[in-house]
């Protein structure tokens, strides 16, 4: 995908609001009302990049762009390319010092958060990520946290990021970073990742997170700063558990190999949605169209990617109960595992 750079869009001030959006058009006026309502004491633009949406969303936006010139910038890209190609055509043109993120589902809560992760920010400049917690809104009701409570009022380093055993990613939507990876414009990895499968881990937080550990620490707040939004037009929220579960499955691989130090972590990760999918797809061999073609493609490109991946298999023992009713073979290899997962795909003609 082409990635065409136009000046005007560059956004130069202290803060920057970035908003991906794509076919929102009933959530991206609230979105940009929350940001617009922030009580900030330094300039900020709000660039929202429209990936073609085909619904009412461009008229929207333009009447925000008539009634706030000198707030919004939007870009309005002719082909739809993705998030992710969206989200690269977003951080090429912050220059700012200070970049929020917002999913154009998403909005966010109260007007001094942002105030108060950048006052934090500023005041200490060993850290890139300054969060809070989210809530989760489906059909129509909070539905509970994204963030355990336990992690709020916490800092988290590189190495103490991955030493507790509850989840400590923040929601995209709720992090404060500031500008240290793409303040030069997109680097040649998220670039590369646009017309691939890893395009499904760099699309989302948790690489561009992981990015900013490695420069600095991440902070939780105790405040919840946003409301997120699950709903069936969502990225993840509009898939099958079985879809879910899969990608989950290859994003870990890959993180498995891109981080090697923690790789400990993530291949806990991985062996145990490995073993979800094994028994998923097991019990449901009879049903030829349980797995849609893109989850075959995906399961193709984890078994491509095994047999380099040097994981430490003695570890899948561990979970390998879960698939003794399926296999009835416990002590089994794990390779064998695999080989009998593609036989049942390519049994039922979906790979």
């Amino acid at each position: 995908m082409e990635h065409i750079i136009d000046p005007k869009f560059f956004c130069h001030k202290k803060l920057t609001f970035a908003v991906p959006c794509y076919n929102h058009e009933n959530y991206i006026s609230e979105c940009l009302d929350s940001i617009l309502a922030q009580e900030l004491n330094v300039p900020f633009d709000i660039l929202v990049c429209d990936d073609a949406s085909t619904d009412n969303t461009p008229n929207v936006l333009r009447e925000y762009l008539r009634r706030y010139p000198d707030k919004i910038k939007v870009i309005f890209l002719e082909k739809n390319g993705g998030n992710l190609h969206t989200l690269n055509t977003l951080f090429n043109h912050i220059k700012s010092e200070y970049f929020y993120v917002v999913d154009s589902d998403d909005y966010l809560l109260g007007t001094h958060f942002v105030q108060k992760a950048l006052d934090f920010l500023e005041k200490y400049p060993d850290y890139t990520m300054c969060s809070g917690n989210a809530f989760l809104l489906e059909g129509g009701r909070i539905k509970g946290n994204y963030s355990s409570q336990k992690i709020l009022g916490l800092d988290f380093s590189w190495s103490s990021y991955f030493e507790l055993g509850i989840c400590t990613k923040p929601q995209n939507s709720s992090i404060l970073y500031r500008n240290v990876i793409f303040i030069d414009g997109v680097t040649n990895e998220f670039l590369q990742a646009e017309n691939n499968f890893a395009c499904l881990v760099y699309r989302g937080e948790s690489l561009r997170i992981l990015r900013h550990l490695q420069k600095g620490k991440l902070f939780f707040l105790r405040d919840n700063v946003v409301v997120y939004r699950i709903h069936k037009d969502g990225l993840w929220n509009g898939k099958s558990q079985v879809t879910c579960v899969i990608r989950r499955v290859y994003s870990y691989l890959y993180l498995c190999e891109v981080f090697i130090d923690c790789r400990k972590y993530y291949e806990s990760l991985f062996f145990f949605h490995y073993s979800r999918v094994s028994r998923a797809i097991y019990k449901n061999r009879a049903n030829p169209n349980y797995l849609r073609q893109e989850d075959c493609d995906f399961l193709k490109e984890i078994y491509r990617l095994l047999p380099t991946a040097n994981l430490d298999w003695s570890k899948f023992k561990w979970h390998s109960s879960i698939l003794v009713k399926c296999f009835y073979k416990a002590r089994t290899c794990a390779w064998l595992l695999c080989r009998q997962m593609y036989r049942i795909l390519s049994r039922k003609q979906i790979v």
